[in-house]
Parts: C-alpha cells; sequence; structure tokens
C-alpha cells in the first residue's frame, strides 16, 4: 500500500472511530468476555485495556479499540486479541531512536485491513529526538488473520513507524 495512501487510511480509520466513540458515549457499556462494548448490531464497538510500561517505566493504561470483524466474523479470542494487544504495546516503540523517552498514547486500535487481509495495530506516542525534544511517532504493527505477528525476511517484526 502506498504511503499516501496507508496515512489516508489510517486518518479515515481513525476519524471514524473517533465519531462512533461520540456517538455512543452516553451509552452503558457492556461486558463480553472481559472486553467492553458499545453498541449493537452494525455499530457495535469493542474496547480492552492493557498496562502498557512507558520508556521511564511509568505505567499508562492504553485503550485499544478493536473492530467488530476481528471477534464477530473472525472469531479470534479474548485472549488471542490481549496477546496481539500486549505484542503491539511492546513493538510500539521499535523505531524510537531514545526509547527511555517513548510514551504511549492513551488510545490505540486494532483493525482488520480488508484490502491487504490482514490486522494491523495502530499505536502512537510521543519519543524525543535528536534535539531532546518531544515528537509524535505512530506505529503500524501487523498480523496474520488468526493473530500472529508478521515478520520480514530477517525474521524481525515488519514494523511501519512515521
Amino acid at each position: 500500500m502506498p504511503s499516501n495512501k496507508k496515512q489516508n487510511f489510517m486518518k479515515t480509520s481513525l476519524s471514524l472511530l473517533v465519531s462512533l466513540v461520540i456517538l455512543f458515549a452516553c451509552q452503558n457499556p457492556e461486558k463480553k468476555d472481559g472486553l467492553k462494548s458499545l453498541g449493537d448490531g452494525n455499530n457495535k464497538i469493542y474496547f480492552l485495556k492493557i498496562q502498557a510500561k512507558n520508556g521511564d517505566k511509568s505505567i499508562q493504561e492504553v485503550e485499544f479499540s478493536i473492530d467488530k470483524v476481528i471477534i464477530d466474523s473472525l472469531k479470534l479470542s479474548e485472549e488471542k486479541i490481549q496477546n496481539m494487544c500486549e505484542e503491539s504495546i511492546l513493538y510500539a516503540d521499535w523505531n524510537v531512536k531514545f526509547r527511555p523517552s517513548f510514551k504511549h498514547d492513551a488510545m490505540a486500535m486494532l483493525i482488520f485491513d480488508r484490502t491487504e487481509k490482514k490486522l494491523l495495530a495502530y499505536m502512537k506516542g510521543t519519543a524525543e529526538n535528536a534535539y531532546g525534544t518531544p515528537d509524535n511517532i505512530s506505529s503500524t504493527i501487523p498480523f496474520d488473520l488468526k493473530g500472529k505477528m508478521l515478520l520480514d525476511k530477517d525474521g524481525l517484526p515488519k514494523i511501519d513507524s512515521y
């Protein structure tokens, strides 16, 4: 997927997520197998909170919004989804030059990429650049449809950061 197309897809996905969260903010979340969900039918959104350790060892709670296709259609278990979210947190700082300065954002997404037929964890955070100034970083971490992280030809995680 070309870089501009990927960025447009991520922006559209993020905009859709924010709109849906605002739409359902007044509803009471229900528990389902440890996942929170809002809405029903075509408007259902799932959430899962994971504890993340920042580069300075402080703890940040990261709330993942989970694409309903992952749960309702692909039928991935809560355990598999939680493992994917935890792996994403571990690798969110993969391309950061000064890892002790990395801080996770409070929200992340786990989405189904219909075009590429894979799952993507989309993480955001901040880290200091070479001048010590905090800078935003976004990481996209791919998984296959069974929840296994995709690796490059060298056997390393295939993570895109921008």
